[in-house]
């Protein structure tokens, strides 16, 4: 068998959806967008959702919108400066910290937990200073950072609390939809992702004012797309109201394409998420022996953390064990990955550009060197799960 990482996961629906799209004549950012947004915050319980070109771009606008002039001042709640700390996980994707060093921040990585591939928040705490104004737990790979104890010491401390979701969509904390807990969660729609609009993400909050700014950045600084946009008008009499700039900004805006995949897509997310549930139960209970002795240690699901999990990722036992695997899947043709960019402290790009360092990172340097991940995409059939546990199990003759 030849085992793909994921495939895709749209059908005939929305492509009829999305050649609709098309014979409409009106393809750029428009009603389907806003449809989807409204039914995106729907399942999140709430809120205001603002569709984008992708997950990045969605981290993207929410430290510009907090980092902006304009952002709204909230009791409580630290002030954004040039400079200013934002505590991430060293575990996490690239876009997750570029946008915090290009909106002119500081981002300071701490330690990720080897068993749970998650922020640890102890590390997070002792790496707070008065210079720190933000963190930004990831959700890595389906499951959730332990959000009751980040919250108590972000609400302590002052701090903003941005989500980045991204590789969770549908993960639940204690009953709690992850990427609703914090000030703004982020969201990626990527073809691997847990849903797919081709490409795309989608950035939420519940300030109403935090997701005007975030939709007036998306769109150049325009007011074009901005519920408020009489109001603002009003005080400009003397601009044409079709070219009035407001802020800075970007394009990072979607297209009715996307839309139209992403309303039919969002329907079966519930069932996806349970079928990706199914599939990685299944291999803990058929790999119960090699997990038992050691050889290799499925993520852990954060206790509180119902999983929708983003592929199987693990830890070996040590880089033999997991070089061995390696090659054992790739003789079978089982697609794997590392799991996600490791230990970000170690990439090339990260020692040119400003950022802190606290604590040891002796957590993400374990998932970096002896981790792995292969697919659980929600249409495995039940043929192609059983050759991966197989296949992985085979691996114990030869370590």
């Amino acid at each position: 068998m030849r085992i793909r990482l994921n495939v895709s996961t749209f059908g005939e629906e929305e492509i009829e959806q999305a050649v609709e799209a098309m014979r409409s004549g009106f393809v750029t950012m428009g009603p389907r967008c806003e449809k989807f947004e409204s039914a995106f915050a729907a399942y999140l319980g709430g809120g205001e959702a603002a569709f984008v070109n992708s997950g990045s771009s969605a981290n993207l606008l929410a430290f510009f919108a907090l980092a902006n002039d304009a952002a709204p001042k909230r009791p409580g709640k630290r002030k954004f400066f040039a400079g200013a700390e934002v505590i991430v996980p060293a575990v996490t994707w690239s876009t997750t910290i570029w946008p915090i060093i290009q909106s002119g921040l500081i981002p300071v990585l701490v330690d990720s937990d080897p068993r749970t591939l998650q922020m640890d928040v102890e590390a997070m705490k002792a790496a707070i200073t008065r210079k720190t104004v933000a963190v930004c737990p990831v959700h890595v790979l389906g499951n959730t950072v332990a959000m009751d104890e980040l919250l108590a010491a972000a609400a302590e401390h002052e701090l903003w609390v941005i989500e980045d979701t991204c590789e969770a969509l549908g993960s639940r904390y204690r009953g709690t939809i992850a990427g609703t807990m914090g000030d703004i969660g982020t969201f990626s729609f990527f073809f691997s992702h847990h849903i797919t609009t081709i490409e795309g993400g989608m950035v939420t909050t519940r300030d109403p004012e935090i997701a005007e700014l975030m939709r007036c950045l998306r769109a150049h600084g325009w007011t074009r797309q901005l519920k408020r946009r009489g109001e603002i008008e009003a005080r400009h009499p003397e601009i044409d109201p079709a070219f009035l700039f407001v802020n800075t900004g970007f394009n990072v805006r979607p297209t009715e394409i996307n839309a139209a995949f992403g309303l039919v897509q969002l329907g079966r997310l519930d069932g996806f998420n349970q079928r990706r549930k199914a599939i990685a139960a299944d291999w803990i209970g058929r790999l119960g022996a090699l997990i038992e002795d050691g050889t290799i240690s499925p993520m852990q699901p954060t206790p509180g953390a119902d999983c929708a999990w983003f592929g199987f990722p693990m830890l070996c036992r040590n880089r033999e064990v997991r070089d061995a695997l390696k090659r054992r899947l790739d003789e079978r043709g089982v697609e794997h990955r590392p799991i996600i960019c490791g230990n970000m402290a170690r990439q090339p790009a990260l020692a040119r550009l400003p950022h802190r360092i606290a604590g040891t990172l002796s957590g993400a340097d374990a998932i970096m060197d002896r981790g792995l991940l292969w697919g659980a995409h929600p249409l495995m059939t039940d043929a192609e799960v059983d050759y991966v546990a197989r296949t992985a199990l085979s691996v114990g003759t030869t370590v």
